[in-house]
Parts: C-alpha cells; structure tokens; sequence
C-alpha cells in the first residue's frame, strides 16, 4: 500500500461521510449545538446500588429527545486518580442500553485505544453499530490513567505511538471486502472483517490530544472533544474558540467536522442561581438561565455538542433530566430526518 493510499483510508472523514449515521446526524451539524448526557447518573461511592434504576432514567433521555448518551472507559479504578468512572464495561453496558432506547446516539467518552488491540475493539464497536441500527459514534483516546499500562503489559509511555496506529488500523479493518492489513499492532492477509457497520464506517472522535499534533488530529479526526476550560465566565468560551478555530483551519478542505465538549453541573431548583465553580473548576453549580447562556457561548464558539454530566447535582437525576428535557433542549434540539435501521436483530 502506498503512503497516498494509506492516508487516505485511514484519515478522517467530512460530514458528507457520515450522513447516512444515524448517530452522528442526530448529534452534528454546521453551527448547530445538540446536548447529551453522560453517564454513570450517579457516582459510584463503594456500593453499586448508587446506579439502580439508570437504565430506566436512560429510557427517558431517549423519550425526551437529548440527542446522545455517553459512557466512559475505565478498566481499572485507582483510588488515587479520582473517581471510578462508568464502571461498568462501555461497549457490554451499550449493548444493554441498545436494547432498551429506540434514537439516541450511543457515545463512548471514550474508550481507550491505547488498551487494546484494534480488531477487539472493532469488533465490539461494530456489533453495537448493528444492534443499535447505526448509532454508536466511538470517541477513542489514548488513556490517561497510568496504573493501567503495566497492568496490561504495556508501555505507557509508548501510548500516543499506540493510539495512532490503533485508529489506523480499525479504520483499515471498517473497508469492505479481504482485506490485506500489515501494521506494527498485527498482520493478516485475505480475511474479512465482520460485522461492518451500519453506514459502512463508525465515527472516530478524538479527545483531547491523545498524544497527537493538532495537525494530526486536524487530518485523522471525524471530529473533536475537547474539555471546555472555564465555564463560568465567557472567558472559557473565548478560548475555546480559538482553538477551534486553529483546529477547523487545519482540516483538509476546510470539511465541516464536529467539535464536542462536556461539564459536569450541579443544577440548582433556582433558575437565576450565577455560575459558579466547585472542587477548583471540576463542576459547575448553576441554574438553568446560567447554563443555558454556557451553551450559547458555547455554540457561537462552534462547539456542536454538549455533553452534560449530573452524577454530582444535589438534586434526584429524574428531576434534573425533566428539567433540561422541558427548559433547554427546547432551544438546542436534536437533529432529525434519519431514523436508525430498523433491523430486529
């Protein structure tokens, strides 16, 4: 395969790629900010019962119409890094949550590249595309959580050079037909892989850097998540653009890809409550008026999608999410116009 060639089945895609994803055109579109949720709706404090009930809260996000659902990846939790993360297993969990939703897109945030080997993680990516008739959209990263490297044998210092050979490759594996893969993670020669997805490729989202140049990212990205910095003034949002901006000017073609960006609220009962910072900038305490502003600076700083989590709102997560359901997505509707494959597997 030459270099051209390569780089051209393993870079990112426009969003003309990607309309026929029923996921990713629920979420994205030009100058546009849609709203997700982040999952676990509670933080997991030693007893697994704090995440009773979930699955039925996430049933009601789908009824509400928030246009994402996100789960994180973390495979082992580090009492010194911070909190457990999803805990459950992100494409198992997916899976489960497939069955139980009928529109909303299915987010990993994100899953780690780095961990695990290309076709594994293809092959999970995939079925869940199927199941869910085309809706996962796969945010991928190369692991910021240290204690898990050696765990699996690897170097964490050799993550990023991972990373971008993972992407590279799942990418090769996604093409139709036998394929002919030689890379430094595997090699094959006249198999298929299977199943494809529903759209014939799977949205990759880069976050943060994952040890990649912005140029890289720029090129092998279908798009963006980036943390937001601060979010209570308009300061964060002013920055933000700017680097979304640096970004969009690097794409091949000036092609329209996503940027996605997330916060952790703690939505208070009074609307009129001011932005304000908890635990140094990690959460933010608001009420709707405060919060619907960020997202408003958010989208004319060309954010598309907002994902929210509530794991540390003082308030029931049902009375949370009827209250984003009922005040704000109103003004940041999900996209509509193509409903996901309507297979009964």
């Amino acid at each position: 395969m030459s270099a051209t060639d390569f780089s051209q089945r393993t870079s990112g895609a426009s969003y003309a790629a990607f309309y026929t994803h029923p996921g990713y055109r629920r979420m994205f579109a030009p100058d546009r900010l849609t709203v997700g949720i982040f999952l676990p709706l509670r933080s997991y404090q030693g007893n697994m019962e704090v995440l009773a009930g979930q699955a039925d809260l996430v049933t009601e996000i789908d009824r509400h119409g928030f246009a994402a659902v996100w789960v994180r990846d973390v495979p082992l939790f580090d009492p010194s890094f911070g909190d457990a993360g999803q805990v459950f297993d992100p494409y198992t969990y997916l899976a489960f949550l497939a069955a139980r939703t009928r529109h909303v897109a299915l987010a990993t945030g994100s899953a780690v590249v780095s961990l695990r080997h290309p076709i594994d993680l293809a092959k999970a990516a995939a079925t869940i595309d199927q199941l869910s008739g085309g809706r996962l959209v796969m945010g991928v990263a190369s692991g910021d959580r240290p204690i898990e490297f050696p765990a699996y044998g690897l170097d964490h210092g050799a993550r990023a050079e991972r990373f971008a050979q993972g992407v590279a490759y799942i990418r090769q594996l996604m093409r139709a037909g036998r394929l002919a893969i030689a890379s430094p993670l595997g090699r094959f020669e006249g198999a298929e892989f299977l199943p494809k997805p529903v759209a014939g490729a799977i949205p990759m989202v880069v976050t943060g850097s994952s040890g990649q140049s912005l140029a890289w990212i720029a090129e092998h990205a279908d798009g963006w998540l980036t943390y937001p910095n601060e979010t209570h003034t308009p300061k964060g949002p002013q920055h933000l653009a700017e680097k979304i901006r640096a970004w969009r000017n690097l794409i091949p073609g000036g092609a329209f890809r996503p940027h996605m960006t997330n916060e952790w609220i703690d939505l208070v009962d009074d609307p009129d409550h001011p932005r304000t910072p908890l635990h140094g900038g990690y959460v933010l305490r608001t009420g709707r008026k405060g919060l619907m502003t960020l997202l408003e600076e958010w989208q004319a700083a060309g954010v598309n999608h907002a994902a929210l989590g509530i794991q540390f709102s003082q308030r029931p997560p049902a009375e949370v999410l009827e209250e984003l359901a009922k005040e704000v997505l109103p003004h940041f509707p999900s996209h509509g116009g193509l409903l996901p494959s309507p297979v009964a597997w």
